[in-house]
């Protein structure tokens, strides 16, 4: 299936200025118009979508969904938001975004660009000296946020990535620099930016450092004070350290192996918000959508960012990827394709305890944002992904 690849890394997290050689002309960059989707899109059908959630497998404790466009609104539950009292899940719960955040940092540099205050054509090294390796050719500002920039990831050696690991961990904090610098001991993926495409997080933690060098504020902060506040975003948060999750939510856990055989779930709500760090709620992330793509946040030009995705090879893609091999990410978001041929715009996110998604049209004529609780430590649950994707976007009846 075309969406059986939408990845979703483990999220971590961000650094920053002199001058360095001219950059390369950035790669083709195929235009995307706005499609209409009127006569494409089935009826809205609740029960095919409830049917979608409560295909939960027992690994996730709780889902959340919300449909919406001019076809109509559905929101929908399924599980426990508390495996100890048996709580309902909160339709208007609150969960941690994970790697959405990188959307909201897209959004951020892009605005930026629009007040001439980063040219992203520009190699990254001229606004952030001394944190990239001196080896390192120019990195356009720009491949950082569409994943074409070559620099390398964190390995399961950098973090803990065990259960137990996890849980002892959960409090510690890791900046920005701290991840970057121990990211770029490793080996590049290629050699030339802008020439492949592969998803990962070091790109964006660098992105965050450029934002708060720019600007002389944590970027939390300047996603506070460009998007959350603007938009009138209530429910949502951009911790810098606070570990708790305010107002209504599920609880998120983890499966950690026991001696004796058998698994304990262990609550890690509570936890460093770290780069992935925001908590929304479907409501809010569709309102942040949908003023994002009627452009109430970029400029013609920059908005055009959002839907530029490179003419490029993903690093290892195959036939069954949203991209068929290409590039299927532009700056902060996904596009798919999907078998009825609708195409949607998105992303995808993840945390402990938390995996969540934002996807819509490009016209807006139905978008869906969701959150489930994985107790595998986060990540996609791609079949339950697929299912609900499939139930908001297509006819899964196959009439």
């Amino acid at each position: 299936m075309p969406v059986a690849a939408l990845a979703c890394a483990l999220l971590t997290a961000v650094a920053l200025g002199t001058a360095v050689p001219a950059v390369a002309a950035p790669a083709t960059r195929a235009a995307v118009s706005v499609e209409h989707t009127r006569d494409q899109l089935p009826d809205l059908n609740p029960k095919a979508l409830q049917q979608a959630l409560s295909s939960a497998p027992d690994r996730v404790t709780g889902v959340l969904a919300r449909v919406s466009g001019p076809d109509g609104h559905w929101t929908g539950t399924y599980g426990t938001a508390d495996v100890t009292t048996g709580a309902p899940v909160p339709v208007d719960g609150r969960f941690r975004l994970g790697s959405v955040t990188k959307t909201f940092i897209a959004t951020v540099v892009l605005q930026l660009a629009a007040e001439d205050r980063v040219d992203l054509d520009q190699p990254v090294q001229r606004y952030l000296p001394n944190v990239l390796p001196d080896s390192y050719p120019p990195i356009p500002v720009r491949t950082l946020l569409n994943f074409t920039s070559s620099l390398p990831e964190l390995t399961a050696d950098d973090l803990p990535t065990t259960p137990d690991g996890i849980v002892e961990h959960r409090f510690d904090d890791h900046p920005l620099a701290e991840l970057v610098a121990k990211a770029v001991r490793h080996e590049r993926p290629f050699s030339d930016p802008g020439r492949m495409q592969v998803y990962g997080a070091t790109g964006y933690y660098v992105a965050a450092m450029l934002v708060e060098n720019l600007t002389g504020h944590p970027y939390q902060q300047e996603i506070t004070t460009r998007i959350v506040q603007p938009l009138h975003l209530r429910d949502t948060t951009a911790p810098e350290t606070g570990t708790t999750i305010p107002g209504p939510h599920s609880h998120g856990y983890i499966a950690v192996p026991q001696p004796a055989g058998g698994t304990q779930l262990v609550d890690i709500t509570e936890q460093n918000p770290g780069a992935g760090g925001m908590v929304s709620t479907t409501a809010d992330l569709d309102r942040f959508l949908t003023a994002l793509f009627r452009g109430r946040l970029l400029p013609p030009t920059e908005q055009a960012e959002l839907f530029e995705v490179p003419d490029v090879p993903y690093l290892g893609g195959t036939d069954h990827d949203p991209g068929h091999g290409r590039a299927y990410y532009s700056a902060g978001l996904l596009r798919a394709t999907l078998p009825n041929g609708v195409t949607v715009w998105g992303k995808t996110g993840s945390t402990f305890g938390y995996t969540d998604g934002m996807f819509t049209t490009r016209d807006l004529r139905r978008r869906l944002t969701y959150s489930f609780n994985p107790t595998t430590g986060g990540g996609n649950d791609l079949a339950l992904v697929n299912r609900i994707l499939s139930a908001t976007f297509t006819d899964p009846t196959g009439h």
